[in-house]
């Protein structure tokens, strides 16, 4: 087991790193990361494997924050649907780093978001955590929103993407 993690691993680094640029997206619902070059295609079945590759390698955060494995250049998203996509796929550890306000989940959103301060973002969605996730059921999409809100409501932090 070991050896097929450490493969996948370097595998996963290797196909990040020769990347290089990103371009416009050439995944599907998945989200960019290591997930969108070892499953192609758009049917559910590969798009399922492809966000469970990219969560579970911590692929997507590293292509989102480098521009790499079909993730935008520079870390930024282009849209809302992008920022939805990584909302969806890593909720969990957006929502755990957000509340200990600080992380690279929180640290990829602020990148998405187009944020001037990363760390001021984080200290934002960890003072007002339980207004952005008010309950376990809360969406990625409420989450999202909620995030944007907030943002909106500092006059400190500037935001391109909001």
């Amino acid at each position: 087991m070991k050896k097929l993690i450490g493969l996948g691993m370097t595998l996963g680094l290797a196909l990040a790193l020769q990347s290089g640029t990103a371009t416009a997206a050439k995944y599907g619902m998945a989200g960019c990361g290591l997930g969108t070059y070892v499953f192609e295609g758009d049917n559910t079945k590969l798009q399922i494997l492809a966000a469970t590759t990219n969560g579970t390698f911590g692929s997507q955060t590293f292509g989102i924050t480098t521009g790499t494995s079909n993730c935008t250049a520079g870390g930024t998203a282009l849209d809302d649907k992008e920022l939805q996509m990584f909302a969806e796929a890593n909720q969990k550890q957006l929502s755990r780093d957000m509340a200990q306000g600080s992380g690279e989940y929180v640290t990829a959103l602020s990148s998405l978001l187009g944020c001037s301060d990363a760390n001021q973002l984080a200290s934002l969605t960890q003072k007002n955590y339980e207004r952005i996730v008010p309950t376990a059921q809360t969406t990625p999409a409420q989450m999202i929103q909620a995030v944007k809100a907030e943002v909106e409501r500092d006059p400190n932090l500037v935001c391109k993407a909001i």
